[in-house]
């Protein structure tokens, strides 16, 4: 089914006094693109979080946010300098050798600068914590991949609607074939009759020599039968229920090609009515391609 690279998810669960909350949401992006926000020992899941995310979304710049709210939290912890103490004493001894007064009593020393620093201890979260969270996650995927899907669903229809577009004017461009050929070859007798001014009969062989020339090289039979193919394998593509892989890239390929054949007709058809339809098919797969970016 084509899904598209855009999508939300959110989910919450709770265990517990432990709630975790988890939002994932999804943009274009040629490649898979994951970051995840969370809290800091939650990482130690990140590498089982992003094999879960990417087994459902192959292409897309995702993100993840998660919030535990009641697990076990980072604690910290008082720690002494003992050796920025026994300087203080030291120098307090000395000031009172010296000067004679009292010696400083604990409550003085306590509140000296450098003596206590503050840390934070490690703190892991429990093995039922992270089950919640694996679970959380994986549902907050599902609802992703729902919206992708619904999405894809509406870009689907608007693909095949603008590719049916497109091989109407390619249909188009097939009826002036053969009146090329005729404009051609009436617009050069009349060249050549006004240049010999009825004086002299035209030399037939050489005018449908000369013609034929022409219409072998503004030819553009080829160029029209690969563009089918491009546009038929394209819709297949769209259409094919079956495939599972990202055919977002495939689906590029096919407009890349379609726009080359394009390109070539518009260089060989010296015909005005050809260039508008040409104008007009190059805009209608400038939107294809558009629409396509979004396709995973």
């Amino acid at each position: 089914m084509i899904r598209s690279m855009t999508g939300f998810g959110m989910c919450t669960k709770n265990e517990g006094k432990t709630q975790v909350r988890v939002e994932v949401k999804s943009v274009n992006h040629r490649f898979f693109d994951f970051s995840i926000n969370g809290p800091i020992p939650m990482f130690s899941l990140e590498d089982q979080v992003r094999k879960m995310v990417h087994s459902v979304a192959k292409r897309g710049a995702i993100t993840l946010f998660l919030a535990v709210d009641g697990a076990e939290e980072r604690t910290q912890r008082v720690e002494t300098n003992w050796s920025v103490v026994d300087q203080y004493i030291e120098a307090a001894k000395e000031i009172q050798r010296r000067s004679g007064t009292p010696s400083l009593d604990l409550g003085a020393v306590l509140q000296f600068p450098g003596i206590f620093s503050l840390h934070e201890t490690d703190s892991h979260l429990t093995k039922d914590t992270e089950l919640v969270i694996l679970d959380t996650v994986r549902e907050a995927c599902a609802q992703l991949v729902t919206m992708r899907e619904r999405e894809g669903h509406a870009l689907k229809g608007d693909l095949i609607e603008k590719t049916e577009t497109i091989q109407q004017q390619v249909d188009d461009l097939a009826h002036f074939i053969p009146i090329i050929r005729q404009h051609y070859e009436q617009k050069l007798r009349e060249t050549v009759n006004a240049f010999l001014n009825d004086h002299q009969m035209i030399d037939e062989d050489r005018l449908m020599n000369e013609i034929a020339l022409y219409a072998n090289r503004t030819a553009i039979d080829e160029e029209l039968t690969r563009m089918k193919s491009h546009m038929h394998q394209f819709l297949g593509l769209l259409n094919d229920e079956t495939v599972d892989a990202p055919i977002g890239r495939r689906l590029d390929f096919f407009i890349q090609e379609m726009n080359r054949e394009i390109n070539t007709i518009g260089s060989k058809g010296n015909h005005v009515e050809i260039s508008q339809i040409v104008v007009s098919i190059k805009s209608d797969l400038e939107k294809l391609r558009e629409q396509v970016q979004n396709v995973e």
